[in-house]
Parts: C-alpha cells; sequence; structure tokens
C-alpha cells in the first residue's frame, strides 16, 4: 500500500505492509521477501525440494537432456548389453486409470495405482505373492503367472477383491450358464446336425442365409433384401445396456450360439467379461437383486489389454490375444484357460517354448490374431505385432511337439505395427494394415515358403495417406473394408484378384478422430451378410450400419447410448438381427 502525506507542499511516500511503514519502496519488498522466506521454511517445501533435487541426479538422463538422437540409441543399448525395459516389460503395474463414464463428450476419469495383493497366491500385477517363501515373483513379461492353466476361480480371483462378487461373477457362469452352452451348439454347425444332447436343430447355412451380396435380380433376392432392411429398421436398443468390463474395451465378439446372447469384451487391463444377456429373464423366479444378477462374469486371464477374441466355429473355446505377449484358449466344457502360445526372448530358459525367441524386446507385443479358417478346428491362427510381424501358429501338432505346437513362419512384412490381419475366404490371400498407412495384400503360400532371410513382396497394395486401424474382407471374400485416420471408410471391389496397386471402388467420410481416452474405430462385417457396422463420434450418439456400397442403413440411437461406442459387432445369428456395442468405460449397448 502506497500512501500519501503533505509535509511543507512536499508529497511525501510512505510504502506500508503487513502493518509496517517503509520510507522507500525497496525497503518494503525486502520486508515481503524475508516474510515468504520466512513462511517455506516453516512449511517443509524447502526439505522437499531437496529430497526432489537429490533424487532427480539419480535418475536416467531424459530424451531432451540427451538429445533425440543420443535418445534413440540409449533405447536400444546399455552398456551392459541389455535393452531398457519399459513398465509393460518390466512387470511394473499401471497406474489404473481409466474412463469411468463419457456423456456429451465429457469423460469422468476413474481409478487408482494398482496394490499388489495376495489373492490365492496370486496378484493383478503379474506377480505371485509367495506366503511360505515371503517373497515376490515376477513372471515374464508381467504376464498374470508363469503359463499354466487358470481354472474359473482362479481367473475370478485374479480381478481383484473390488470385482470378485459370488454371486455376479463366479458361480452363475461356472455352475449353468456353461452347460447350457454346450447342450444349445449343434455338432459342426451345419444345417440338419443336431445339438449335443442329442436332438435336432434348425441351423441355418451361410448359404441359406439372405444375403446382400447375392447379385441376381430374382424376386427372392429382392425378398431378402426388403427383409433384411426391414431387420436393420426394427433394431432397437431397448435400454439393453450394462458394464462388462472395469476398462475400455478393446475387443468384442458374441458367442456363435443360434439360442443364447453371449457377449465377451476385453479390456485395458486384461479383464474379460462375458454377459449373458438374457440371464435375467432366465431367473425371474431368483431372489437376487439385478445388480448381483445381471448375467456378468469377469475374468482375468491376461495382465495387458486383451487385442482379440474370437470364438472357433463350434463355439466350444474362446481364444484370446494379448498385450502381454500370449494367446490363451478358453474351453467351454473343461472350463479352463490354457495357454496356448506366448512370446519369450533368446534366453536358453525358453528354449523348449513355441514362441522362443519371438519377443523383440522394448516395445514388442502382440497386436492381433486372426483365426486360419482353413482349419475348422481352431487350432491355427495368425499374429500380428507392434514391431511389423506375423506369426502362424499350429497348435494342431501340440500331442506331438514339446512345446506345445507349432510356429511354421515369422516374417517381418512391415516396418512399423500392424494393426490387422484379415484372411480372404479362399485361404490364399492374407492382408494387412497399420501404422505405415498401407494396407498390403499377400500370397499366403509365398509368405510361407519365404526363407528366414529373404522379405516376402505383396501382391498388392494402397497407400492410405496415414494409419489404418483395420481392414477386413467380407463374408464373400468380394471386398475389402478398411477405416483410416484419414477420416475414411474405403472399400476395395475384388482386391484378392488386384496385381500392384489398388484403388477404392468406394470412399466415404468417416470422423475416425477418437483421440487418446477412447479406442480406435474398427468398421466390422456382419459374419454372413455384406453389410458392416461402426461407432460414431456424432451427437447424439450413434451406432452406424453401412450396405456394401456405403449407404448408411441405419444410425442406431437412443436412450441406453450415451458414450462413443468405439468398438462393434455383429451377432452371427441367421434369424435375428443384432448388433453390439463397446465403449472406454467397459459398457456394452445391444441392438436388437
Amino acid at each position: 500500500m502506497i500512501t500519501m502525506a503533505a509535509n511543507n507542499n512536499t508529497d511525501e511516500r510512505v510504502f506500508a505492509f503487513d502493518g509496517q511503514l517503509y520510507p522507500s519502496y525497496q525497503e518494503m519488498v525486502d520486508a515481503k521477501r524475508r516474510r515468504n522466506a520466512d513462511v517455506l521454511a516453516k512449511s517443509g517445501l524447502l526439505e522437499a525440494a531437496i529430497a526432489a533435487s537429490a533424487a532427480a541426479n539419480n535418475r536416467r538422463p531424459t530424451s531432451s537432456d540427451r538429445g533425440s538422437k543420443r535418445a534413440a540409441a540409449a533405447r536400444r543399448y546399455r552398456p551392459n548389453g541389455e535393452r531398457r525395459k519399459s513398465s509393460r516389460l518390466a512387470g511394473d503395474s499401471a497406474p489404473g486409470i481409466y474412463v469411468d463414464s463419457e456423456s456429451g463428450g465429457t469423460f469422468a476419469i476413474a481409478g487408482e495405482e494398482a496394490e499388489a495383493e495376495s489373492v490365492d497366491g496370486g496378484s493383478r500385477g503379474g506377480s505371485r505373492y509367495n506366503e511360505k517363501e515371503g517373497e515376490t515373483t515376477e513372471y515374464y513379461n508381467g504376464r498374470i503367472n508363469d503359463g499354466s492353466d487358470l481354472t474359473i476361480a482362479n481367473a475370478v480371483e485374479l480381478t481383484g477383491p473390488k470385482w470378485i462378487d459370488d454371486r455376479a461373477y463366479g458361480r452363475f457362469f461356472a455352475c449353468r450358464i456353461l452347460p447350457e452352452i454346450i447342450d444349445d451348439m449343434p455338432i459342426g454347425m451345419s444345417s440338419g446336425s443336431k445339438r449335443r444332447d442329442g436332438s435336432p436343430t434348425s441351423v441355418v447355412t451361410h448359404d441359406e442365409r439372405p444375403s446382400m451380396s447375392k447379385k441376381n435380380t430374382s424376386s427372392s433376392a429382392r425378398d431378402d433384401d426388403d427383409l433384411l432392411q426391414n431387420r436393420i429398421n426394427n433394431l432397437s436398443l431397448d435400454h439393453v445396456s450394462t458394464k462388462v468390463c472395469p476398462d475400455r474395451i478393446y475387443s468384442i465378439t458374441c458367442h456363435p450360439s443360434p439360442n443364447k446372447l453371449i457377449v465377451c469384451a476385453g479390456d485395458k487391463q486384461g479383464n474379460l467379461g462375458i454377459w449373458n444377456v438374457d440371464q435375467n429373464d432366465d431367473d425371474d423366479d431368483d431372489d437376487d437383486d439385478d445388480d448381483a444378477n445381471n448375467g456378468v462374469h469377469l475374468f482375468k486371464p491376461h495382465s495387458r489389454v486383451i487385442s482379440t477374441l474370437t470364438w472357433n466355429t463350434s463355439g466350444t473355446s474362446l481364444l484370446s490375444s494379448s498385450y502381454d505377449g500370449s494367446v490363451r484358449l478358453f474351453d467351454v466344457e473343461s472350463q479352463v484357460f490354457e495357454e496356448v502360445f506366448a512370446t519369450y526372448n533368446n534366453d536358453s530358459t525358453y528354449k523348449d517354448k513355441i514362441g522362443y525367441n519371438t519377443d523383440q524386446g522394448y516395445n514388442s507385443y502382440i497386436q492381433s490374431m486372426e483365426l486360419d479358417h482353413r482349419f475348422e478346428s481352431g487350432k491355427c491362427f495368425y499374429l500380428s505385432t507392434s514391431e511389423g510381424g506375423v506369426m502362424h501358429i499350429d497348435l494342431r501338432a501340440a500331442a506331438t511337439n514339446k512345446g506345445g505346437g507349432k510356429l511354421t513362419f515369422n516374417r517381418v512384412l512391415s516396418e512399423r505395427k500392424i494393426n490387422t490381419i484379415t484372411l480372404h475366404p479362399d485361404g490364399n490371400v492374407m492382408a494387412t494394415a497399420g501404422l505405415t498407412g498401407i494396407v498390403q495384400l499377400w500370397d499366403v503360400r509365398k509368405v510361407e515358403a519365404a526363407k528366414n532371410d529373404k522379405k516376402p513382396k505383396p501382391v498388392a497394395w494402397h497407400d492410405a495417406g496415414r494409419s489404418i486401424n483395420s481392414a477386413y474382407f467380407s463374408p464373400s471374400g468380394r471386398r475389402l473394408l478398411t477405416t483410416t485416420q484419414s477420416n475414411k471408410l474405403e472399400i476395395f471391389e475384388d482386391a484378392h484378384l488386384v496385381k500392384g496397386l489398388m484403388t477404392s471402388k468406394t470412399s466415404v467420410r468417416h470422423d475416425n478422430q477418437t483421440g487418446r481416452w477412447l479406442s480406435t474405430f474398427m468398421a466390422r462385417w456382419h459374419p454372413a451378410n455384406e453389410m458392416f457396422i461402426v461407432g460414431s463420434m456424432q451427437k447424439p450418439r450413434c451406432i452406424e450400419i453401412f450396405g456394401q456400397d456405403g449407404k448408411v442403413l441405419r444410425e442406431i440411437r437412443g436412450d441406453a447410448l450415451s458414450a462413443v461406442a468405439s468398438r462393434c459387432c455383429f451377432h452371427s445369428n441367421a434369424d435375428r438381427l443384432i448388433a453390439v456395442g463397446g465403449n472406454s468405460s467397459g459398457r456394452v449397448t445391444l441392438a436388437r
């Protein structure tokens, strides 16, 4: 404060601070500084700053300290010859931050630092506390265990105390739902087949299902198209929505049962949620409340993102791939999560493992999985990696191979991460797409025959300009659909017949900029019909269904869909059209 006083017609400035008057401005400033220093000393912040500085002196230099070139070199090499390990590779627990809810473009972030919790000898963070030895064991790449089989009870307990509820997450699925699925599934999934209990079933084959891909002008074809459009028009959200996973959904699929609606979703933390949608309807006589009996059953077969979920044709096993570098097979009858493949480095300890020397170290993980439909057993599949590699695994050799199967080939097909692999129905053409922004088509036979030191050449390609989230062949194989960060959905006609540069026939403008907190969009085909489904950034929120020509057939909206459904899929039911969407707070919404 500055005051003025008259003295013999001369202005005298007086500076006031903290109840004291100072003849000069500098003296007042000095007084302020002394007061601030005293307050800081009493607060203890000086001691904390000294301790933080001492800790900082012991840290590793950052890229800004060393320059980008030196940082890149340091990421690859260390004086002892070992690569730097990320927190993921080192097995460190993730922060546990996740999107709790999203509405109107506003995100609610929740979660807290994960704590190592002893659960029957296991914990959530890829380590196990041994009470007898009094120490914690870290598993390779921070995985859930050493590769041993997980029973349903094990997988439930690994979700952690917060999510364990005897009524909601273990008992119903283990004791009642699975046997019903087994009995309902027809053997071989073919027309005129019988269920496992011996009763006949009327499952329709793919050729008999009404399909928009049939190009003829007959009245029956038009009737089929009209019937399909009527089903699309009649889709209703009907407030069917529930939280299936604790965290952001990265993968979603439906069990192929024609009689049961079972939705499976994998999240960011390796949790697998299985939702028996109609369980409440089946249990009207039970006394359990809705929250405890919502048909959701939660398991934890992985320690990192579940990137892909897929059922085999007969619906007897569910395969899941994860960023933790493992693939697990959930057998419906034995009710066990079996590790059928896992990546390892070149340490001689892992010499007998099928995935020996497939882990490239820093920033290396399994990005996606595709079943090899040339073998209906569901025991052969492709894997793509964050390093641009593609592997083919054949588990049919498990009975004779000590490693549990055979790695038929392991090739680097891209300079950067491959987001998806898709196999043409003829089994000879494979499409890969990812961060390079180029979708490439490969002759599987030439890839298999290529020598380890010789990179195969693609037979066709297309440059999308920016990274490609996904590329999938339609059920007929006549179309290839890509979702790109160039804000396009592109459809290629007969891409499997092209040699050299491909040109899309249809390009649909679509906002694919989901940002940091949402999973990316991946447009997916219906399992039998030439139409596809994808999430949308539009407001109010919606799920979009497109025809084979790229025209919008339906924008599904409703009160039950209040957030962006990033990952969507169709159920393969031939008699009913069912659309499913999963969002970044772990919630799944149905339209049927």
